[in-house]
């Protein structure tokens, strides 16, 4: 009996061809598919970055893709192959751990710090980056007029609001070259908006400074380890920290609620932001990034909102300081009353005398105060009208004053005003 293995001593099959080694052919083609990737990847990054080098020497890139063995070992590529190796280059691009609350980056100078980074002026907003990637500042009222914004004057009109004009990223850095940051994300503004005049708190600044605007800009960045940052980024012509500290004490309270609730919502993409890059959502990174400009217009329309909230609120106090309700001016109005300026009002059995500035005072009929409180001159026309008041004979203004006059003495605690 043969103990020789029966297979060895077989031919081999004609099906199964014996393995050829060609390891120049696979040498060369390696070298060519490299050759032809290294040329991708750096004719991308010059089209984004231009010829300026990444801050670190070298980088891990990692590419998905799949094969199709059956339709001749097809490759295809998802994301794209220029959207895996984009995301992977704006990543080693960045500056890390550069963004600095209340200041933009400044391209040119290479840091936050510098002079370029914040308003000189508490009244101007972020214009744009210039081509050597410097921010530019201006007023808003500048700003407004080079928009074409018509509500320039509401800036300067009493009881006007606030003012807020959305922005987007790519017309902040239409100017800016890409070798000094175009498509960076050390610091990539992906919206703006420019809002203001907020009435400042006596001693914001350490000194009186009447008006401010803000620059409320969606910031994307990159952290210490690389990770993704979005951040809602208050930028203005005053100390960041004391700008915050006037936030949280209750100074224009409207505007700490419409960025408190932005904030928060700009928090929340960057946690799914964060996810998707990991692959753990379906949704891409750069799909949920497009979310934040509808966010940031929802934060300009709340400013406004809340500006005229608190104009009305605001003009109503002055009002009634400017127009001196304080009852100690009644006595004064009652004894220097023009004539057919004092009113019989028969409904509630008064009798009112007007003076400057719209005061009306009414007494009842022995002439004891009963109330002060401020009547327009077509609230006047329109009682006289529905004959609820009648104009009062000279006769009977004097007839009024003489009680009036009477109970002086016992009018030192005089009635308090209506609110």
């Amino acid at each position: 009996m043969n103990d020789e293995n029966p297979s060895e001593s077989l031919p081999p099959s004609p099906e199964i061809p014996e393995p050829v080694n060609r390891p120049m052919r696979s040498v060369r083609r390696e070298h060519a598919a490299c050759d032809a990737l290294r040329t991708f990847l750096r004719d991308l990054h010059e089209s984004r970055f231009g010829r300026v080098l990444p801050r670190q020497e070298e980088a891990e890139l990692v590419l998905k893709l799949k094969a199709r063995p059956g339709e001749d070992w097809a490759l295809s590529f998802h994301p794209s192959l220029g959207e895996q190796l984009t995301a992977q280059l704006d990543d080693w691009q960045a500056g890390r751990n550069v963004y600095r609350e209340g200041r933009a980056y400044c391209f040119r100078c290479d840091t936050s710090e510098c002079e370029h980074a914040r308003p000189a002026s508490p009244l101007e907003v972020f214009k744009e980056y210039a081509p050597n990637g410097m921010p530019e500042w201006h007023e808003l009222a500048q700003a407004l007029l080079a928009a074409g914004d018509d509500r320039v004057d509401r800036l300067y009109r009493e009881g006007g609001g606030i003012v807020a004009m959305f922005q987007p990223g790519r017309l902040l850095r239409s100017r800016q070259l890409s070798s000094f940051g175009r498509s960076s994300r050390t610091y990539a503004i992906l919206a703006q908006v420019a809002a203001g005049f907020f009435q400042m708190a006596r001693g914001a600044t350490g000194e009186t400074a009447p008006r401010l605007a803000v620059s409320f800009q969606a910031v994307e960045g990159r952290g210490a380890q690389g990770e993704l940052l979005l951040r809602l980024n208050l930028v203005a012509g005053t100390d960041p920290v004391e700008l915050r500290e006037q936030l949280a004490s209750g100074w224009q309270p409207a505007l700490y609620r419409a960025w408190k609730t932005a904030a928060q919502e700009i928090e929340r993409l960057e946690r799914l932001a964060r996810e998707a890059a990991q692959g753990g959502t379906a949704e891409s990174m750069s799909e949920i990034l497009r979310r934040v400009p509808g966010v940031m217009r929802r934060l300009a329309e709340s400013l406004e909102r809340g500006g005229r909230q608190e104009a009305r609120r605001t003009h109503h106090v002055e009002r009634r300081r400017q127009e001196q309700r304080p009852v100690h001016k009644a006595l004064e109005d009652v004894r220097a009353v023009a004539a057919g300026m004092a009113f019989e009002d028969e409904k509630a059995g008064t009798t009112v005398a007007c003076g400057p500035q719209s005061r009306a005072h009414a007494f009842n009929r022995d002439g004891r105060h009963v109330t002060s409180f401020v009547l327009r001159p077509q609230a006047i026309d329109l009682r006289l009208r529905t004959r609820r008041w009648r104009v009062l004979t000279p006769e009977e203004v004097a007839e009024f004053k003489r009680r009036v006059e009477q109970y002086v003495p016992d009018q030192k605690d005089i009635a308090p005003p209506l609110s």
